[in-house]
């Protein structure tokens, strides 16, 4: 069966592989910070897409992998030419105060490494975090701030005096995923409630289906296995740093494996996240994009992903039907939309989206 979304995530996992080869070289130590700490499995595949990227432009694993809320002195005792690559999975500048965010803590403590904030979206809750975090980039000096969205990087030109570049979320790092065996469901609902967000419950009496807030995985996919331990020291010795790198390789992976077996027996799938569309585009799922009018999720795939049929938008409840009727289906292998089988010829030039901004 054809991949509808092939193109638009060769594009992706190219321009990864273009912004890591700016900053890391084969056999360059780097470190990798931000390990989530939640159960969210898009979360998760921010952060091993991210580890396959550049475990492939270095062909090694990184010398130290630290989560937010973790002791960053172990720093000190990597290597000096080792870069600091900072997961996007969250929002920079949202739900966190000034000092207590890890990029500012890893600018002041490591004022002469080079600290490169992966593609995320930024969003200050006020102006006096907006106003630390602009200090603490313009004294550190090699920093650098890549953004997933249009509006995040017009906020982060205007404000921070360092490199400024869009790229694509590291999820997009991971190789094409298959799904489970499943039973078979028409439609469902991954959705997380939002402020102002779509009136869920009007959506689903207009399309029925079940509704499933992944985020709630269960914290047992997050302990340290034997098999962990007994794999890192097979390949790198016993060293601490390598176990924690293949344990933590290893847990984002049972997330994604969740977040999958989530999706797996879905034909439609409705979602108002970011990483539930990545997956259902890394899937090969068709699904709904909902969000509000100007909405960073639209923005994303009108800019980055919107060149493909698996996905179409929805700005409100009574539009999801019409979106749902748009939307490609399979039947015997063959691909069919409206009713007619899709062309799907590889010499038919697939036509650039909005061209995204390029480094400052």
């Amino acid at each position: 069966m054809n991949h509808l979304g092939e193109v638009v995530l060769q594009r992706q996992r190219q321009k990864l592989f273009e912004i890591v080869r700016k900053f890391v070289k084969p056999g360059q130590p780097y470190i990798i910070m931000d390990f989530p700490s939640t159960t969210d499995p898009g979360r998760h595949a921010s952060w091993l897409g991210l580890l396959e990227v550049l475990k492939k432009v270095t062909g090694r694993i990184p010398v130290l992998t630290c989560s937010a809320s973790q002791n960053i002195d172990e720093i000190k005792a990597t290597p000096g030419d080792a870069p600091i690559f900072i997961c996007g999975w969250s929002h920079f500048g949202d739900l966190r105060a000034g000092r207590d965010d890890i990029r500012c803590r890893l600018m002041w403590k490591y004022p002469d490494r080079t600290i490169i904030q992966m593609p995320q979206s930024i969003h200050f809750a006020n102006e006096a975090l907006k106003e630390y975090a602009k200090r603490s980039i313009g004294r550190h000096r090699n920093f650098f701030c890549i953004t997933r969205d249009d509006q995040s990087f017009e906020l982060a030109r205007a404000n921070f005096d360092c490199d400024v570049e869009s790229g694509p979320d590291t999820a997009f790092g991971i190789e094409t995923l298959k799904p489970f065996e499943a039973d078979p469901l028409r439609v469902l609902y991954v959705m997380q409630p939002l402020e102002d967000d779509v009136d869920i419950a009007k959506a689903r009496a207009i399309v029925d289906g079940p509704l499933t807030n992944w985020i709630n995985g269960s914290g047992r996919l997050s302990r340290m296995r034997m098999s962990s331990v007994v794999s890192a020291a097979l390949r790198y010795g016993f060293s601490r740093s390598a176990m924690m790198v293949q344990h933590r390789e290893e847990v984002a992976a049972r997330y994604v494996a969740y977040g999958v077996r989530i999706l797996s027996g879905a034909q439609r799938i409705i979602t108002n996240q970011l990483h539930g569309h990545i997956l259902c585009l890394l899937l090969n799922k068709p699904h709904i994009a909902v969000a509000r009018d100007g909405s960073r999720l639209h923005a994303f795939i009108s800019s980055q992903t919107g060149d493909t049929p698996l996905v179409e938008k929805a700005t409100n409840a009574s539009e999801i039907f019409a979106a749902m009727s748009r939307l490609p289906y399979e039947i015997g292998g063959t691909w069919y939309k409206s009713s007619r089988p899709m062309n799907l010829s590889p010499s038919i030039p697939t036509p650039d989206l909005v061209p995204q901004p390029s480094t400052v």
